[in-house]
């Protein structure tokens, strides 16, 4: 019976990536100069910590400190995904436990889940600052279930990238991935998650078929 999901956040329940595009190209100009900021390529690594991204991408991790600025400036250019919100309130209504595993630095994530009213759908989150190997890696989801007293065989990962997917997979937890967020198109041809979602009322029928709904709330477990 499934027990627990754990999300995550860029892409899945919030829209972020006019913000990203915004913070990521005006710090570029700003630090490197000339040239067209790779942003594309940027949000292609989505789910690994920013200094990783940045080697990936040739670029300084002098970037991250002015980029981060930049974002808890403008958090109002993030808007919450329409259904995020109604599919968090059900899942708790019905016990289950819930999670956010993230590539963001926790200060930015909990500032958010503040902006918007979320932190109180999560007994668990965790950050990639916080790992010692963010995304893809499985170090992160089994410290979120292991922090959730949850076994991988009862939990779910929600994610829009394919970095949420690996990690999911080499834990041992089903994957379920949602088709609007931010790089779409890598989820077909580059994983294979166990769901894909076009919408919040797929994603929750598939919560049913996996035994989500046990007709009664549950305690939460310690954190």
């Amino acid at each position: 019976m499934l027990r627990a999901i754990v999300f995550d956040l860029d892409g899945v329940l919030i829209d972020s990536e006019p913000l990203m595009r915004f913070a990521f190209e005006a710090v570029y100009r700003d630090f490197i100069g000339g040239g067209t900021p790779p942003i594309e390529s940027y949000l292609e690594h989505m789910g690994e910590s920013f200094p990783r991204i940045m080697d990936k991408l040739g670029l300084p991790h002098t970037l991250w400190e002015p980029y981060r600025a930049l974002c808890q400036r403008h958090v109002d250019h993030i808007r919450l995904f329409p259904g995020s919100r109604d599919f968090l309130e059900r899942a708790s209504a019905v016990g289950l436990q819930m999670g956010i595993l993230t590539g963001k630095d926790r200060l930015r994530t909990l500032q958010i889940l503040e902006h918007f009213d979320l932190g109180r759908f999560f007994q668990v989150v965790v950050a990639s600052d916080e790992l010692r190997n963010p995304k893809p890696h499985p170090e992160g989801i089994l410290c979120v279930l292991d922090r959730l007293g949850c076994r991988a065989a009862e939990a779910l990962m929600v994610g829009d990238s394919v970095n949420d997917i690996l990690c999911a997979q080499q834990a041992g937890v089903k994957a379920a991935a949602v088709t609007w967020g931010i790089k779409p198109e890598r989820l077909r041809t580059l994983c294979r998650p166990d769901y894909l979602a076009s919408d919040w009322g797929s994603l929750w029928q598939f919560v049913l078929d996996m035994g989500g709904d046990s007709g009664a709330p549950r305690e939460p477990a310690a954190v």
